[in-house]
């Protein structure tokens, strides 16, 4: 009996430890259940913070990029470069798509103008919103007057001709769209944009169809069950919108939790609302709180795996997060958001010596069309390896938007030779084991003590790298003071080239040609002099220029009209009427019916169209963007003569040659300057081969003395034009000139 006894208080002692220790593996694992989901949610509000924010910053950048364009436009207007709304879209419109914007209007209080693609504006509602606006405003969403689409508008108002006018740009609400549907948890989050009342703007769900629905009330009447708490949590979210602040929650909708932060634009206090499932963002949490539960005496085993469980799925998670933030899919390399946050702080750092580079392909969109985007994005991951094997280890490579790469290092030997070194591997680049031409525009820029902003070094590379553009003979240009000092005379220069052109800055002179054979005048070439405030202005450093700012065009129809001028006072005179050649840009040629402007002047002058000989470049004849046989047909037609100018250098195909209709070849001087006078083996024999096979005439240029004389004669040249003869001359010394040889 006392042994029963014993038994029995030991059993009772046995199960009352039993139970506390029960209670406390229960109590312990419920500790650490808890503690661990409160991780889990910690960590997942700070992951779904830090995309929401990461989202939110690339819309801010992006309607900053575009509302800085719009007050690049206007500021254009308000400097007098534009004395039309037609100029103003003229300068604009080959870089609207670059900011995704889809047209130009200038209106003015009554709602009426025009726009860039042709149509006119009558009555246009609503205009006290924007003119109410004093900076650049941004409109929410309305629809598009032309489509189906919704769309956005920037405005911006100005004084122009003593009116008060408005500048709109109208983007699609589409292209948000894109930025917020970014691949949030393999599709199955997203995000909305809404205004602080809290109407739908843009919903990357593609649920919402209609116009002014509320989030907040859809999100309680879409979603079924909602819970109070969660009900609450909205509301509380609508509050903490209306007074811009910033927030994360939870909430149950059907029994199922999702993730939800609201984050501040800078812009129209709108919000960027991101919300992703429990079953993707924490799906650990469920897997741990069922095994926790039901194996709580194994608690301490549990609670050390699941600690490092935990740990590796939240660097699993995070790092699915950091590659859809931060890593280009095609190169795996940074894109521009990893660029430039982390090229900001490297910015800071005391590193001596920094580099930053950009580089793109040229012709990349042709590479595209001739080999396809699936073998050209295989193209741009093996040059982003080649940046990574070629750089220093210690660079920030990055590939920031299509053929665009961007480096930055440290590094104190000689620049030249790195970038050689690299040139020299890419040009052995093998893709799907076939080489592949590639030309590349490098822009170098040396990083100094004062640069803290890392898209300012980025416009100055991009500067740089401009600079090779065309240069077939230069794959990079480092960045320099010349450079800076370059672009601020260029910039003088554009600011007083109307002006110049108003005050007839501008002169005409003429460099006679002669016959070769017998010697006589065979006509001349009209070509322009620039005298700045009593100073010669180089031709190449303005033509370049005006042709890039499209102002060439302006100036060849004045120099046209002046030499229309002088022909017909020559006539009247002299009775003197001989070919004069005038050039013509490529620039022209956007409208393949600008000829028509020609024909008026010589009509308006009575010139003998016959008489003029238009001067093309044969660069001109292979740019792909310009149908140029159509062209050249077009001025045929009316009378013209065509040269064709600096033969030999442009790389034209002698097919295309053959199919021109063309009269005169212009041979460059650089074939007389390199020929063997003494020989019948230099490449302008051959060329004139080739004119003779085509039956047209020819004339050399250049020609500086008596030894190229005679040799342009043995070979049957028909033209000489050069210094031997005669260096350009004004239209007083001409005409001297022509009365003496005639």
């Amino acid at each position: 009996m006392k042994i029963k006894v014993i038994y029995n208080n030991r059993y009772k002692i046995r199960i009352w430890w039993l139970l506390a220790i029960f209670t406390i593996i229960i109590a312990v694992s419920l500790f650490y259940v808890n503690f661990l989901r409160d991780l889990i949610y910690r960590n997942t509000y700070d992951n779904i913070s830090e995309l929401s924010m990461q989202t939110t910053n690339q819309l801010n950048n992006s309607i900053d990029t575009q509302k800085q364009f719009v007050q690049q436009m206007v500021d254009f207007i308000d400097k007098g470069y534009a004395k039309t709304p037609e100029e103003v879209f003229e300068r604009f419109k080959d870089v609207l798509d670059d900011y995704h914007i889809t047209r130009l209007v200038i209106l003015d209080k009554n709602g009426n103008g025009s726009t860039s693609d042709g149509f006119t504006v009558e009555n246009y509602k609503n205009m006290e919103e924007f003119f109410a606006q004093n900076e650049v405003y941004l409109s929410e969403n309305r629809p598009s007057t032309v489509s189906d689409n919704q769309v956005n508008i920037y405005s911006k108002t100005f004084k122009f001709q003593n009116k008060d006018l408005v500048l709109f740009a109208t983007i699609n609400t589409a292209n948000y769209k894109d930025i917020l549907t970014r691949r949030l948890f393999n599709g199955q989050g997203g995000t909305y944009l809404i205004n602080n009342n809290g109407s739908i703007l843009i919903d990357s769900f593609n649920i919402v169809t209609e116009n002014n629905v509320n989030l907040y009330d859809f999100m309680k009447e879409q979603n079924g069950t909602v819970s109070s708490h969660s009900s609450e949590q909205i509301d509380i979210m609508s509050n903490n919108i209306k007074n811009k602040i910033n927030g994360t929650f939870d909430a149950k909708f059907n029994s199922n939790t999702y993730f939800i932060h609201y984050e501040k634009l800078s812009e129209n206090d709108w919000y960027v609302v991101t919300i992703a499932p429990a079953s993707i963002i924490a799906k650990e949490l469920n897997l741990f709180l069922g095994i926790s539960l039901g194996l709580c005496f194994l608690i301490n085993i549990i609670i050390i795996g699941t600690f490092i469980y935990i740990d590796i799925s939240t660097q699993k998670q995070n790092h699915k997060l950091y590659k859809a933030a931060y890593i280009d899919p095609i190169t795996s390399l940074g894109n521009e958001t990893f660029f430039k946050e982390t090229g900001a702080k490297y910015l800071q750092n005391s590193s001596n010596n920094k580099y930053m580079i950009s580089l793109d392909i040229n012709k990349f969109k042709a590479l595209n069309n001739i080999y396809g985007y699936d073998f050209c994005n295989v193209l741009l991951k093996s040059i982003g390896q080649k940046l990574l094997e070629v750089f220093p280890s210690n660079s920030i490579t990055c590939r920031i938007s299509a053929d665009i790469f961007v480096s930055m290092f440290s590094y104190s030997d000689n620049i030249d030779i790195l970038i050689d070194n690299f040139l020299s591997e890419i040009s052995d680049l093998k893709v799907d084991n076939a080489n592949i031409p590639i030309n590349l525009s490098i822009g170098i820029y040396k990083i100094t003590d004062n640069d803290k902003d890392i898209n300012k070094v980025l416009d100055k590379t991009y500067m740089a790298r401009g600079k090779t553009k065309g240069v077939y003979d230069t794959n990079y240009y480092i960045y320099d003071d010349i450079l800076e000092n370059k672009l601020l005379e260029e910039q003088q220069i554009e600011s007083t080239m109307n002006k110049a052109l108003e005050n007839q800055e501008f002169k005409i002179v003429y460099q006679p040609k002669i016959f070769t054979k017998t010697e006589k005048l065979a006509g001349a070439e009209a070509l322009v002099r620039w005298y700045k405030n009593g100073k010669l202005v180089s031709p190449s450093y303005f033509i370049p220029l005006f042709e890039e700012n499209k102002f060439i065009i302006k100036l060849d129809l004045y120099i046209f009209e002046q030499v229309c001028k002088d022909m017909a006072d020559w006539k009247e005179k002299y009775n003197f009427t001989t070919t004069v050649s005038i050039n013509v840009s490529k620039e022209h040629f956007v409208d393949e019916n600008f000829i028509k402007k020609y024909v008026d002047i010589t009509n308006k002058y009575n010139v003998d169209r016959g008489k003029i000989d238009l001067e093309i470049t044969e660069s001109a004849t292979i740019d792909e963007n310009i149908d140029i046989l159509k062209i050249l047909k077009n001025i045929k037609s009316k009378g013209f003569l065509i040269s064709i100018d600096d033969f030999g250098t442009g790389y034209s195909s002698l097919s295309m040659i053959q199919s021109m209709p063309f009269d005169i070849l212009k041979i460059d001087k650089v074939f007389v300057d390199q020929a063997d006078l003494n020989s019948n083996q230099n490449i302008i024999n051959y060329i004139m081969l080739i004119a003779e096979h085509l039956g047209v005439e020819t004339i050399v240029e250049g020609v500086e003395n008596k030894e190229q004389v005679d040799f342009i004669r043995k070979i049957n040249c028909d033209i000489i034009q050069g210094y031997y003869y005669s260096k350009p001359i004004s239209k007083e010394d001409f005409e001297k000139y022509f009365n003496a040889h005639k």
